[in-house]
């Protein structure tokens, strides 16, 4: 008794920081679960790789789906959203070997819209689902395959600062094009441009006033050191912003120069604009009989 009230003692505070309001709690969906045969192998946990055999009905009774039929089990990580919300928390508790069926309400499902010609809109759906294997992975973020265009891109362009003779940072192909220099500057510009897109949208006037700064002529000539010093800041700065970015904000709708995409797209579209000028500095050490680093 005396431990339930020094436990209400110690919860009463934090109550005491959230206005009240008035009304009645309502209940909007429930996920329901049966089990159906217990398992006794190991324990499903967070983050796992799930091994899973499944068979998806409609509430009229029409099967959708089923992985027995194909003879062929469905893998997925659970948290990665890689499948409906119903999965992702349908095989708490279970253990390998296990067997149970999902019932699993529209909300957590395919939403209001369905799926294609399958899933009418507002389903709801019932999964048998058996967990046949389960496995531990690394922590991988969820933007990992953007962090490893990010580095692959950020060795070279480091590789070939450090390598290029010091008396062709001032090289240009013509009149009013980019010196070496000055693209290499450029990137890093563009990197600290990119990065005010990472956790939000910025208004159109700003994306302007950003891209017009990443465009603006440089008034002096950089040394090699600062230029190295530049890209490396640069390119840590968007990987640290990049590495805690969950699937949800990478997912997030985003209108950007003109076109309706996600900050994934953004990202992507980062990626292929660095390329783009990595190509032009290729094309640079080319004209001037230099083999890139990372080529020889």
């Amino acid at each position: 008794m005396k431990y339930a009230v020094l436990l209400f003692t110690l919860i009463l505070p934090a109550f005491a920081q959230i206005p009240p309001v008035q009304g009645e709690p309502q209940e909007l969906f429930k996920m329901r679960i049966i089990d159906v045969e217990p398992g006794t192998g190991a324990a499903a946990a967070a983050g796992q790789r799930y091994k899973v055999h499944y068979t998806g009905w409609l509430h009229d009774g029409t099967k959708f789906d089923s992985s027995r039929d194909r003879a062929e089990p469905l893998t997925f990580i659970q948290g990665r959203r890689q499948v409906i919300a119903g999965w992702e928390t349908g095989f708490a508790g279970m253990k390998v070997g296990g067997k149970r069926r999902l019932l699993i309400p529209y909300q957590l499902a395919y939403g209001d819209k369905g799926s294609g010609k399958v899933i009418p809109p507002k389903a709801d759906l019932i999964f048998d689902v058996e967990l046949l294997g389960v496995e531990d992975m690394p922590v991988t973020p969820a933007a990992q395959e953007i962090l490893d265009g990010l580095s692959s891109l950020e060795k070279k362009f480091l590789s070939m600062a450090e390598s290029l003779p010091a008396d062709k940072f001032s090289w240009r192909p013509g009149e009013g094009v980019r010196s070496f220099g000055e693209v290499f500057r450029h990137i890093g510009n563009d990197n600290r441009m990119w990065l005010a897109v990472v956790s939000k949208t910025p208004e159109p006037e700003e994306v302007r006033k950003m891209d017009a700064e990443a465009n603006a002529p440089q008034t002096r000539i950089y040394t090699r050191e600062e230029t190295l010093a530049d890209l490396r800041e640069s390119f840590d700065a968007v990987r640290k912003a990049i590495e805690p970015l969950r699937a949800g904000n990478l997912g997030a709708d985003v209108k950007m120069f003109g076109m309706n995409t996600t900050r994934r797209g953004l990202f992507i579209l980062f990626l292929n604009h660095a390329s783009e000028h990595l190509g032009q500095l290729i094309a640079y050490e080319r004209v001037n009989g230099i083999v890139p680093p990372w080529s020889k």
